[in-house]
């Protein structure tokens, strides 16, 4: 996935843009993993043409494992924290741990209806892409992971990816779904149906992704999808399956645009500091 070819997305910043990797509340988290690691960091210019010198990091290494533990450990502790004020607040299912997950299916169905619950978020995924060229809002949305979120997760291998992916698709859709749209559908009076509560609870969730205007919107809508599912299957393991498949698709694919561009623009600067030593030779 990392050959030299160019990716059309990395040719003009106008031409291309994908939807933030939702990666859950951690977002919150990201200034401060920035901050600890900033001295392991240098930036370098964007090589594209016409771009606004948008910074891109180059780990000098070592960092990416306090960054992954730091995700997993804020991410998967969502999981016993839902479970306890499940409990607490006497929610349906309380002392049934495994019907909070499962609901009346099992693992394989509940999984299967993940999978196939995947599909319209791939699809918008790639909707995207056809689309930014045409919507400024979604090429900065990009410029802004590539520039903010990406530096942090810089050096994570695939398999810490895939367990952030994990953890915000369970820690999330446990908290969020499972504990906070259930509260407030206890809350609301039952001929309201079920709209309110999820409505309610994807403003929540939308601000604690509002990395930008635009980051929230998707985040808004996409938690209204898996407050849907969430109803659908009466479980919370198709929603935590949909979302991490999506985040990990979304991480690996904006991770590999982050790596090229990071890659070309070092080898840039060591094409002009080359060029610049020959023009010092002296003469003859």
């Amino acid at each position: 996935m990392q050959e030299e070819t160019e990716h059309p997305s990395d040719q003009n910043p106008e031409e291309t843009s994908v939807p933030a990797a939702k990666t859950g509340c951690a977002d919150e988290s990201f200034s401060g993993a920035q901050a600890n690691d900033s001295n392991q960091q240098a930036s370098v210019p964007s090589t594209n043409p016409g771009e606004p010198m948008a910074e891109l990091v180059v780990s000098h290494g070592g960092s990416w494992q306090s960054v992954l533990t730091k995700f997993l450990v804020f991410e998967f502790a969502l999981i016993p924290l839902a479970i306890l004020l499940i409990y607490l607040c006497h929610l349906p299912r309380a002392g049934d741990v495994s019907g909070q997950l499962l609901g009346e299916d099992t693992w394989i169905s509940g999984t299967v209806y993940g999978l196939m619950a995947t599909i319209p978020l791939l699809a918008l995924f790639v909707g995207s892409e056809l689309c930014s060229p045409h919507w400024k809002p979604l090429r900065d949305l990009r410029e802004l992971v590539l520039t903010k979120l990406m530096p942090v997760l810089n050096g994570i291998p695939v398999w810490g990816l895939l367990l952030i992916s994990v953890g915000a698709g369970f820690g999330e859709e446990w908290f969020f779904r499972g504990f906070l749209q259930q509260l407030f559908k206890s809350m609301l009076s039952p001929e309201s149906g079920i709209w309110p509560a999820i409505l309610i609870v994807s403003l929540i969730f939308g601000f604690c992704h509002a990395l930008s205007r635009t980051y929230f919107v998707i985040t808004f809508v996409i938690s209204i999808y898996f407050g849907y599912v969430m109803e659908l299957t009466g479980s919370v393991l198709p929603a935590a399956v949909s979302h991490a498949l999506y985040d990990f698709v979304a991480l690996i694919y904006l991770s590999v645009l982050y790596r090229q561009r990071a890659e070309r623009a070092v080898r840039t600067i060591e094409r002009i500091t080359e060029q610049l030593s020959c023009d010092e030779l002296p003469e003859g």
